[in-house]
């Protein structure tokens, strides 16, 4: 019997489900910002709101 091994590879995938009027401002504010994806710019509010509670999160 073989033992299969799942090593994790890259960074973890998380699927979010959004009402069409916080879709639709995402966007808008996507757009304000300049950031190149909904990801990208998921990431950096993220990553501002982990800053203000002193948390640091390296990219």
């Amino acid at each position: 019997m073989s033992i299969i091994e799942f090593k994790k590879k890259g960074n973890k995938q998380i699927a979010l489900r959004v009402e069409p009027s916080l879709e639709e401002g995402i966007q808008k504010a996507l757009k304000l910002d300049g950031d190149a994806s909904v990801s990208a710019w998921i990431k950096r509010i993220i990553r501002k709101e982990l800053q203000s509670k002193g948390i640091k999160a390296d990219h």
